[in-house]
C-alpha cells in the first residue's frame, strides 16, 4: 500500500480529466471568430455614433434652455420715517421680472382683482433680459405681483387672479408670486 499522500496526489491528477476540452478546441474558436462578417469587428464604431449624438444633443438642449423665471420685488416707502415693514398706501412697489421664456409679463392683482399689466402699463420697461412694473399701492389690502413667462405667448389676462393664473397654468407658464399685505 503506498503512503496516503501519494495517494491524494494521484487523485488530486485525475481531477477534471472528464471536463478538459476536446483536442483542437482553440482553432474551432479562431475559425469561429474569423468567419465573422467584417461589420462585426466595428461595434465599438456601431455603438460610438449613437452615443456621441445623444451627447451632442443634450448639449445643445442644456445650453438652448432659458434660465429660471426669476422675480424681484422692491418696495419704496412714501415718507421718510417708516414704522414697522409692512407696505403703506402711497409706497411704490418695483416689479422685475428676469430669466424665462421668450415672453415675459408682470401682473399686479389686490384682493383678488387685476389692477395693472406689464406690458401695458405706464410705468412698464421692458427688454430681452427683463420686463419692470413700477405701481404705486394706492389702497389698503392684499397684493399679488406675478410675473409669467413661456416659450409662446402668454393668455391673456381676464381680470380675475384665480382665473388668470388657472388659464396660464393650462397653457404651460411659468409663474413666481409674491404677496404684499398694505395696512
Amino acid at each position: 500500500m503506498s503512503p496516503p499522500i501519494e495517494r491524494v496526489e494521484a487523485a488530486l491528477a485525475t481531477l477534471g480529466r472528464d471536463h478538459e476540452p476536446p483536442p483542437g478546441w482553440e482553432a474551432r474558436v479562431l475559425a469561429a471568430i474569423e468567419a465573422r462578417p467584417p461589420w462585426w469587428r466595428l461595434w465599438r464604431v456601431w455603438f460610438a455614433i449613437p452615443a456621441v449624438a445623444v451627447v451632442a444633443l443634450a448639449m445643445l438642449w442644456l445650453r438652448a434652455s432659458p434660465a429660471g423665471l426669476e422675480l424681484a420685488v422692491e418696495v419704496t416707502p412714501a415718507e421718510q420715517v417708516v414704522r414697522g415693514s409692512s407696505a403703506h398706501p402711497g409706497d411704490l412697489v418695483a416689479a422685475t421680472a428676469s430669466g424665462g421664456g421668450r415672453y415675459r409679463a408682470i401682473r399686479v392683482y389686490r384682493d383678488d382683482e387685476l389692477i395693472a399689466v406689464c406690458p401695458g402699463a405706464a410705468l412698464c420697461e421692458i427688454s430681452d433680459a427683463r420686463s419692470r412694473a413700477t405701481i404705486a399701492l394706492a389702497a389698503l389690502g392684499d397684493y399679488e405681483l406675478v410675473a409669467l413667462s413661456s416659450a409662446r405667448p402668454i393668455p391673456p389676462a381676464r381680470g380675475s387672479y384665480d382665473v388668470d393664473m388657472a388659464s396660464a397654468a393650462d397653457a404651460g407658464v411659468t409663474s413666481q408670486v409674491h404677496r404684499i399685505s398694505v395696512k
